[in-house]
């Protein structure tokens, strides 16, 4: 039996070859209207740019049950940015990431990264450096947790974009731990892809979306004993959307998906090593106000950069459940203030259907995101 992670690259790579054939004007936004009270996408052609981004966040997770104990986080991430693009296929930035949570006296991040893009075409594009990481890779909650944009807000290691008529694609490599010769440690390392193909452009647009995350850690040159581990999250579906036009106030969004979890090397401390789970989401906008219903099912899942609440895995292995369903609900209010402040106030409750738990948290984001233009860019 062919591994179902091999039948969701396959379908990653053959997309593309497919999308080729399609003939379009609306190419797919590079970000997520789920999530774009986060991004201001400001096209900058400029010669030398400064990009300020400063995010004052407070989010309390009431959580009570066996999968994740509850914790509020409260602080800002402050990244000021300048890009140098000495003609328009090349930038090269430096940034330096600052992350500090109120009271605690260290900074948990203070730390500079340099990254260089390069625009092979107009639709390709490839980062060695800091990486577009997080909620702008667009995968499923059950996969990539939203919250690691708080708590791991910076991504290093390689990046290719592709973004097309029909086609959206992004591929990545997060080295997350390095290692040099006998260290304690192992290396630790993401390998994340998305593909979108539009296969309806109408008024209600639909697309055919995969997306998987592969998780490793081991290395040949520490000196740890621990075991070799890389761990599968896959998953594949559909989305329909319905954008705002034409005076329309509303958007609409909705996903179903089937998720995958599969150990490729499997080690003593897992208890499944295959799992799977449906995932469905509905997300209705009326102007600034948003409403996002959905149901999880997941039976022997596990994740390992996603969010706890939708594993089956507990924090003590003796309350590990095979099967987990949660109906989940997300009520929010979000407005931009002349593109460059963004405020987000939302709550979000998970029920646990099994259990009859509920846990929850709330939420308030601002957002000041600017650009300013150092030195103009006379090339054409």
């Amino acid at each position: 039996m062919i591994n179902r992670f091999y039948i969701l690259l396959s379908i990653a790579l053959i997309v593309p070859l497919i999308s080729k054939a399609q003939n379009d004007s609306i190419a797919t936004p590079r970000y997520s209207d789920e999530y774009d009270f986060l991004f201001f996408d400001k096209p900058d052609t400029s010669k030398l740019s400064l990009h300020i981004y400063e995010h004052n966040f407070f989010k309390n997770n009431e959580y009570f049950g066996d999968f994740v104990k509850g914790y509020t986080l409260v602080g800002f991430n402050f990244m000021p940015e300048i890009t140098y693009r000495p003609w328009k296929k090349l930038e090269v930035s430096a940034m330096w990431n600052v992350l500090k949570y109120h009271g605690y006296d260290n900074f948990s991040e203070y730390n500079p990264y340099i990254r260089i893009r390069f625009h092979a075409t107009d639709k390709l594009s490839v980062t060695l450096g800091y990486l577009d990481a997080h909620v702008q890779h667009q995968l499923i909650e059950p996969i990539y947790n939203p919250e690691r944009y708080i708590t791991n807000n910076v991504e290093n290691g390689l990046q290719l974009k592709y973004s097309g008529p029909r086609y959206y694609g992004d591929l990545w490599l997060n080295w997350e731990k390095f290692i040099l010769w006998d260290d304690p440690w192992q290396e630790r390392l993401a390998v994340g892809h998305i593909s979108k193909l539009r296969v309806l452009d109408r008024s209600i647009k639909a697309d055919i979306t995969g997306q998987f995350l592969i998780c490793h850690r081991g290395g040949q040159i520490d000196a740890s004993d621990g075991q070799v581990q890389t761990l599968e999250n896959g998953a594949i579906g559909f989305e329909f959307s319905k954008p705002q036009a034409n005076g329309d106030n509303w958007y609409l969004l909705m996903k179903n998906l089937f998720v995958q979890y599969h150990a490729i090397d499997r080690t003593n401390d897992l208890p499944y090593f295959d799992g799977f789970g449906i995932y469905n989401k509905l997300l209705a906008r009326y102007k600034d106000f948003g409403f996002v219903c959905g149901h999880w099912y997941g039976n022997m899942f596990m994740n390992f950069r996603g969010d706890p609440l939708f594993t089956c895995q507990a924090i003590y292995k003796e309350n590990n459940r095979n099967e987990r369903a949660i109906v989940f609900n997300e009520l929010y209010y979000s407005h931009k203030y002349n593109n460059i402040l963004s405020l987000k106030v939302g709550l979000n409750t998970f029920y646990n259907l099994y259990n009859d738990d509920l846990e929850y948290f709330y939420m308030i984001s601002m957002i000041f995101d600017g650009n300013f233009n150092l030195l103009k860019n006379k090339r054409k």
